[in-house]
């Protein structure tokens, strides 16, 4: 096993993920959590792979994930959520899904390269399965990272339209408190009522979805509150 850490001192909302696979979508979604301030462990049974990305997040370790002692070695168990990206080994993936799931990884999420494979992981345990690209890591980084985000639109490379539920540290602060992150309330859906453009001074309540447009970096770190 060929492996090499970096510390890692980031904000409270700091979160721990494992990447399985580093390869174009597994790769890009670690470098990017990475980026976004979490700590994330990096498997791969290639050495150059781990090698190649050892600088860029917290942990790179080379093994092979199919080997149940080996991942017993990384403590594949702490972790909350663990990406399977072996989309292109349908095999070594059902094998890997099943035993996270056996030893309670609350949050596993799968890659598969057709929608029959797809189906076959979501049996096995697998809580989600996607058919990925380079863009589409991109992509579940972003949302994984952002507990509040739901849904986004982007206008260009800047700035995009999002749906989030409202911060629980946003709560009862009015809708201009979203101007510090670069961000403007277009629309509010609070219990079942839509209430559209709402003043500066209209109270951000628990529960409500909020439509908002601003920066995309700045939006993402909104949706990432607490």
């Amino acid at each position: 096993m060929v492996g090499r850490s970096k510390h890692n001192d980031r904000g409270h909302t700091q979160r721990e993920y494992a990447v399985i696979g580093l390869g174009g979508f597994g790769g890009s979604l670690a470098r990017r959590l990475e980026a976004m301030g979490h700590m994330v462990l990096g498997v791969d049974g290639n050495v150059a792979r781990v090698q190649d990305i050892a600088d860029e997040i917290t942990s790179a370790v080379a093994l092979d994930a199919t080997i149940e002692d080996a991942l017993q070695e990384v403590d594949i168990a702490s972790f909350d959520t663990v990406v399977v990206a072996l989309g292109h080994a349908f095999e070594a993936s059902a094998l890997v899904t099943s035993y996270l799931k056996e030893v309670g990884i609350r949050r596993v999420i799968c890659t598969a390269e057709t929608r029959r494979h797809q189906k076959i992981l979501l049996r096995i345990g697998a809580d989600q399965v996607i058919v990925p690209d380079v863009d589409s890591g991109l992509r579940l980084a972003e949302t994984l990272a952002a507990p509040n985000f739901m849904e986004r639109v982007l206008f260009d490379t800047d700035h995009s339209v999002i749906e989030l539920k409202t911060p629980h540290s946003l709560a009862g602060q009015p809708a201009a408190a979203m101007e510090r992150y670069g961000a403007r309330v277009l629309l509010i859906y609070r219990q079942g009522q839509l209430l559209p453009a709402p003043s500066a001074e209209t109270e951000l309540r628990e529960g409500d979805t909020l439509l908002a447009v601003g920066d995309r970096e700045k939006l993402l770190e909104l949706a990432s509150l607490p």
